[in-house]
């Protein structure tokens, strides 16, 4: 996975006011349908990792894990981020895509 890419797509997300992040707020996105993708950091708890790719199948969004999440939206320690914006979003999947 191309992380830089990713992280690039989410900071420029967040600047552009189209970024969620903290753990309440994303998952409500994510099951209301507003997300379109997510991102774990890599340090989350392996309980917090299981129930969003769970969620994240279940809506059918991409869910990726980066380290150091909270340093590329510009907000430290933020553990889940949420995209909710089309571009954006197909950024993201294209760089999952561009690593397989």
């Amino acid at each position: 996975m191309d992380s830089n890419r990713i992280r690039t797509a989410l900071g420029f997300a967040m600047r552009a006011g189209k970024c969620i992040s903290g753990d309440f707020i994303c998952e409500k996105a994510v099951k209301n349908g507003t997300a379109l993708a997510v991102a774990v950091d890599e340090g989350a708890s392996e309980a917090t990792r299981e129930r969003y790719t769970g969620m994240c199948q279940r809506a059918g969004i991409p869910c990726v894990f980066i380290e150091d999440l909270g340093r590329a939206i510009g907000k430290d320690n933020r553990m889940i981020a949420a995209v909710t914006e089309a571009g954006f979003a197909r950024m993201i999947k294209e760089a999952m895509e561009a690593s397989k």
